[in-house]
Parts: structure tokens; C-alpha cells; sequence
């Protein structure tokens, strides 16, 4: 009795103690947990702009290392997980007119260079639903996240990317999908603030509601998106991409932008354009073994009285839009009675290393002259494929560029003709990402 009465009392204590093992293993099963993963990825970012449209020179230089924590859960019974992105990032050169770079925070007013600064904010942190009912798949999201593309609604990024608080959710059935998407407030790619929508003006804009229809198939593919910024900018937009053979893709875009009562209010020096604003464009791509190029083709129609008008890309200030003809590049190609041509064309000297040439040229017409832009960039891309090294992503960009004189967009004229000016651009991103789990 002696001898059994202990032995008894171990099996007792080691019985709660399996069970409790069997349960948190069960819970640790659960897909919410087994399904979740994290990826730690670094950035190192230079981006660098000369230029004299309206100054003498103005350099503008911008130079951070960033570092970002994703986690991304599974779905617990299938239905509801959350993600969360944690960026940082630290400030390792700047100039004057940094911020124009989009890289670093300016922690201050104006644009000296002593403003620059890192930054470190939780960018993205969100619920997420999923649902399946027969052939048709749902899907949502509330809280801070990113937007690619979200009809007239999508991101850019830096070091961090721009991220939206507001609501988003899908519906799928087949090769039908239908998005729509509320946000209030965002945070930009460079900043830890959460800011609300402006219109040019400063004045506060209550929401962005957007929304799209996509239709995939096996040789085209079609968008319709539709959009309001809240009584200040309406917009559509269609896309359509063919894709007749392996080889080839013909895509084209048509954007429309209408201005509604907050915009239009505005004083004439801070329009765009007066009532309505088009771009039209038009891409051709073809894809071989070892090399690409593509083509495109713009035109924009922003008239704006006693002034050359222009598209704006986004729906307010701190917002922006999802544009993807080949016009975009900076404040250029997008002027009212602009004809732009666009080329991008690489090589794989090796399955690792690509290099390649990019180029723009866009003429517009201006009381008598024939104003023209233009620039070419040389660009490389370093994607080593040993193991060790294979999320380790090497960019590299450099070329000349030319511009005019200008007043906002409207070219400044001396004895009746426009001044040419010059431009050079380069940038250089070293990313590397690597899973945790």
C-alpha cells in the first residue's frame, strides 16, 4: 500500500498532463495556426532625380534601408484568419526636394533635407472572411491593408507600400469575379501617419468607395471599374488584354475621369483639368525565350481654359490610382492633346541577369510650338538562382531624360517659343526576403 499509493498518485498527475499536450496539439492543428506563415524581407532603396523645369536645378535624393515583418494567418474553421505587416525603415542620405522621392518621412515643413527621416509603423493589420457556398467563393477584409488595382484604388510602393483603413470583399463564381472596396484613411509609402483624403485645396474628403467586375478567360480578359472619391472625382475605367498565341498580349485601357462639386469649386490654379479628363492607350507585348519587348501608345484629352491641362492619376491627395498604360512616368505623357510612344524591351544575357532598354516620347501642341518630352533608361535585374541567394532581387536604372520650362504644366515661353530642359534619373533596390515559417 505504501508503494501504490504514490505510483497512483503519478498516474493521476501525467493523465491531465496528456490531455492538455492532446489539446494544445489539437489546437495547434487547426489550420488558423498550421496554415500561417511569416516572411522577414530587406530593401535597400536609392532613388535620385536632376532636373530644371522650374528652377535652375533642383536635385532631388533620397537613400533608406527598410525592413518588413509579415504574418499571415490561416483560416480558423475555414472562415476567419487576420494578417499583419509590421515596416521599418532608416534614413541613409537625403538631398533637398527628398521627399519628392517617395522614400523617406519628412518629419517637418518645406523640403530641406534636414527633414528626412525613417520611420515605423504596423502598415497592415486586418481581419479576413472567407465562404464558400457551391461554386461561389467570398471573400473580405476590414482594417489597415494594401490595394492592387481595386477598380480605380491601388498602391504604390518604397519601402512600405500605401495602405488604406476601410472595408474590401470579392465575390467569384467561375470566370466572373465582382470586388468593391470603402476607405476613409490611408497611410503613404513613406510616412507613419495616418491621413485623410484631400482635395487640392487641403479640404478634407469623407471617403473613396470603388469597384470592378473582372472577367478571365483563356484568351482575353476584361476589367470595368468605377470609383468616386466623395463629391470631388468620378471615374471609369476598362481595361482588355488579348492574348491571341503563347507570345503575345495586346492590352488597352481607357480611363475617364468627371469632376464633381468639391472640384469644381476649387479656383482654376488648382484644377487638373475643368470638367472632364481621358486617357486613352494601347500596349503590345511579345515574349520570347529569352528576350521581350513591349509597345505602347497614349493619348490624353484634359482641357483645362487658358492652360494646359493634365490627367491626374489619383483620386485625391494621399490616395492613389490604379493606372497602368505605359504614359505613366512622373508629370510627363499625360497633358492635355498629348501623343506619347512607349518601348521596353530586355534580354537574359543569363537565366540570372537581364538587361534591357526603356524609352518615352510624348509631343503636345502649344501656341504654335510642338512641345516634346522624352527619356531613356538603361536597366538591369540580378535574380542569382543559388539556393542560398534565391530571393535576393538586384535592380538597377540610369538614363537621361528631356523636359521644358513650365508653369504647373503650361510651357513658359520666351519670344514665343518653349525652353528645353534636361533631366537625369536613376534608382537602385537590393531586396532580399526569406520565410521565418
Amino acid at each position: 500500500m505504501m508503494l501504490a499509493i504514490p505510483a497512483s498518485g503519478w498516474s493521476a498527475d501525467v493523465k491531465p498532463d496528456i490531455e492538455q499536450r492532446d489539446m494544445i496539439d489539437t489546437i495547434l492543428a487547426d489550420p488558423f495556426f498550421s496554415q500561417s506563415h511569416m516572411e522577414l524581407s530587406f530593401k535597400n532603396y536609392w532613388k535620385y532625380l536632376k532636373e530644371e523645369n522650374a528652377n535652375p536645378k533642383e536635385v532631388h535624393n533620397a537613400w533608406g534601408q527598410g525592413v518588413s515583418v509579415d504574418y499571415k494567418s490561416g483560416y480558423f474553421a475555414d472562415i476567419i484568419g487576420f494578417d499583419a505587416t509590421y515596416y521599418g525603415a532608416v534614413k541613409l542620405g537625403a538631398s533637398d526636394y527628398f521627399n519628392s522621392r517617395g522614400v523617406l518621412y519628412n518629419n517637418g515643413s518645406g523640403n530641406s533635407k534636414s527633414n528626412a527621416d525613417g520611420f515605423s509603423k504596423f502598415g497592415q493589420r486586418n481581419v479576413k472572411l472567407k465562404y464558400q457556398l457551391a461554386d461561389f467563393n467570398f471573400d473580405a477584409r476590414w482594417g489597415w491593408q494594401t490595394m492592387k488595382n481595386m477598380g480605380v484604388i491601388s498602391n504604390s510602393t518604397r519601402l512600405s507600400p500605401t495602405t488604406y483603413l476601410g472595408w474590401t470583399g470579392s465575390v467569384n463564381y467561375d470566370a466572373l469575379t465582382l470586388r468593391g472596396a470603402y476607405v476613409e484613411s490611408s497611410m503613404e509609402r513613406n510616412s507613419p501617419d495616418k491621413m485623410r483624403f484631400q482635395t487640392n485645396e487641403g479640404k478634407y474628403i469623407n471617403h473613396i468607395a470603388s469597384g470592378d467586375a473582372l472577367w478571365k478567360g483563356d484568351m482575353l480578359n476584361l476589367q470595368y471599374g468605377y470609383g468616386e472619391s466623395d463629391n470631388y472625382l468620378r471615374r471609369h475605367i476598362l481595361f482588355a488584354n488579348l492574348k491571341p498565341v503563347k507570345q503575345l498580349n495586346i492590352g488597352t485601357q481607357i480611363y475617364g475621369t468627371h469632376a464633381l462639386d468639391e472640384y469644381k469649386s476649387m479656383a482654376a490654379g488648382k484644377r487638373d483639368f475643368d470638367n472632364n479628363a481621358w486617357h486613352f492607350a494601347v500596349d503590345v507585348k511579345w515574349q520570347a525565350d529569352n528576350w521581350s519587348t513591349k509597345w505602347g501608345l497614349g493619348y490624353t484629352d484634359a482641357e483645362k481654359a487658358n492652360a494646359v491641362g493634365f490627367y491626374p492619376r489619383h483620386m485625391s491627395k494621399n490616395s492613389r490610382g490604379t493606372f497602368a498604360s505605359m504614359a505613366y512616368a512622373g508629370d510627363d505623357y499625360m497633358r492635355d492633346g498629348e501623343l506619347m510612344l512607349a518601348t521596353m524591351t530586355d534580354y537574359n544575357l543569363t537565366p540570372e541577369l537581364t538587361v534591357g532598354l526603356a524609352g518615352n516620347i510624348g509631343q503636345l501642341n502649344y501656341k504654335g510650338n510642338h512641345v516634346r518630352t522624352g527619356e531613356i533608361n538603361a536597366y538591369s535585374r540580378w535574380v542569382p538562382s543559388h539556393p542560398k541567394l534565391k530571393n535576393l532581387t538586384l535592380w538597377a536604372m540610369f538614363g537621361p531624360g528631356w523636359s521644358y520650362k513650365m508653369n504647373g504644366k503650361t510651357p513658359v515661353l520666351t519670344d514665343g517659343r518653349y525652353t528645353r530642359t534636361h533631366t537625369l534619373s536613376s534608382e537602385v533596390i537590393i531586396e532580399y526576403k526569406f520565410k521565418m515559417f
